[in-house]
């Protein structure tokens, strides 16, 4: 299932870079995600070098999520990791999501994120991504789930973003 989503910034370009690469954006990110199933975020990875950004954030999902409500889930099959390289040089990150090594059977996603400059000194940021959910008959309905919170989470991340471009 293929997503994009947009959002608009009104800071240049450098400052939404400089909001993306910093090391603060986990922590600030959880008033945010209010809205969301996640229960918490932490910053496992935070690397800049050679002109990259290397970032992994660990996410932690409430336990039950609504669609899974009746049914036994551990806690660990709610819980992931999103892995990001970040180039500074074409302002384009590539992305992927790992839930723990179990239930990667189960769950991919991947794709990328471009920054670029908007009209009268603006910014935006374009995430694109496939995700692929194997759930048996249950695929379809849990990727439309899957992608109404994927779309809260990069809300949140835009919030936060514009919270920290503003600093």
């Amino acid at each position: 299932m293929h997503f994009e989503i947009t959002h608009e910034f009104d800071v240049p370009l450098d400052a939404l870079e400089l909001a993306v690469l910093s090391p603060d954006i986990g922590l600030m990110m959880a008033p945010f995600l209010a809205t969301t199933s996640v229960a918490s975020v932490e910053t496992i990875e935070h690397v800049i070098a050679n002109g990259e950004l290397r970032r992994v954030l660990r996410f932690q999902a409430n336990a039950p999520l609504a669609m899974f409500r009746g049914y036994d889930v551990a806690r660990e099959a709610l819980s992931w990791e999103e892995r990001c390289v970040y180039r500074l040089g074409n302002h384009v990150a590539s992305w992927s999501v790992a839930p723990r090594e179990q239930f990667r059977k189960y769950f991919s996603a991947s794709g990328t994120c471009r920054l670029e400059p908007a009209p009268e000194g603006r910014a935006r940021r374009t995430v694109e991504g496939d995700i692929e959910i194997k759930a048996g008959v249950l695929s379809s309905l849990a990727g439309r789930m899957a992608l109404v919170e994927i779309r809260k989470i990069y809300d949140a991340e835009a919030e936060t973003l514009r919270r920290l471009s503003t600093l």
